[in-house]
């Protein structure tokens, strides 16, 4: 009996593993075992410390503007070039990990070609009936696959991997595959307008619950593919042209609500 009870003890009462907690690893598990998944984790933590990291700057300079102030309290001066200290240290440990997520992203979009190939290869087999779409639909399989290669050769070049290459050269490729994107984001409100045309003709004819069914889950991947385009489009201009015009705390921001929208499919998909 004594042995018995010794073997139950360690299981009695709630374990970890029939609780809620595990059931959340679980699916994140199942997150992270997709490229998709993977990706979206880390646009929506890495712009969030590149958020926080702009955020900490600009309290680090609140702090040297009490500082520099001549009616400073002796308690400000006494503490305070610690504090900048601090603040110093955490947002280039912030900054400097966001960097890491979006090498690992940067590093993984070299194979991004395959996917075009895939898109290029289903226009060829399959292309979309509607004129409208099918044109847009072969100009995004162009700029995506122009912004691939100029991003994997200003990238390769950039790691000492493409020899030869000057900073000039760097930087006019990576204009130009930014550029490329800006062209792919014009392109897919085209396409989302074009879709919402077509579906709301269908929405009209359909009869059935099925019929029904399917427009509503097509309305909720077009709204989150609409959301995301808004918040890329203002992306897109500031990287593609010098000087940009945006805070890195409002590229942070929009960035993370495009890493939280796709990490939300994800997180629904591993259901």
């Amino acid at each position: 009996m004594a042995s018995d009870k010794a073997t139950q003890l360690p299981f009695s009462g709630p374990s970890l593993f029939t609780s809620g907690t595990d059931q959340r690893i679980t699916r994140l598990s199942k997150v992270l075992s997709t490229s998709s998944g993977v990706d979206a984790t880390l646009t929506l933590v890495g712009y969030g410390l590149f958020f926080v990291s702009s955020q900490i700057s600009n309290l680090e300079n609140l702090e040297i503007t009490a500082l520099t102030n001549p009616n400073a309290s002796p308690d400000t001066l006494k503490h305070g070039p610690a504090s900048v200290m601090k603040l110093a240290e955490l947002g280039a440990s912030t900054k400097t990990l966001a960097g890491m997520c979006s090498d690992f992203r940067t590093f993984t979009r070299l194979w991004g070609l395959l996917g075009v190939y895939a898109m290029a290869k289903r226009n060829y087999v399959d292309p979309p009936k509607d004129v409208v779409v099918r044109a847009v639909s072969y100009a995004q399989t162009l700029s995506l696959g122009a912004y691939y290669v100029y991003e994997n050769g200003y990238y390769l070049a950039g790691k000492g991997v493409l020899r030869g290459w000057t900073v000039a050269d760097i930087k006019r490729w990576a204009k130009t595959s930014l550029r490329m994107f800006l062209a792919y984001v014009a392109l897919e409100f085209v396409r989302l307008y074009r879709a919402r045309q077509l579906r709301e003709t269908r929405k009209v004819k359909a009869v059935d619950e099925k019929d029904r069914k399917g427009i509503e889950a097509e309305e909720a991947s077009w709204l989150r593919s609409a959301l995301m385009n808004v918040a890329y489009t203002p992306l897109s201009m500031h990287w593609a042209f010098e000087g940009g015009m945006l805070s890195d705390g409002v590229v942070g921001a929009l960035m993370s609500a495009v890493g939280l929208i796709k990490f939300r499919a994800a997180w629904a998909q591993a259901a």
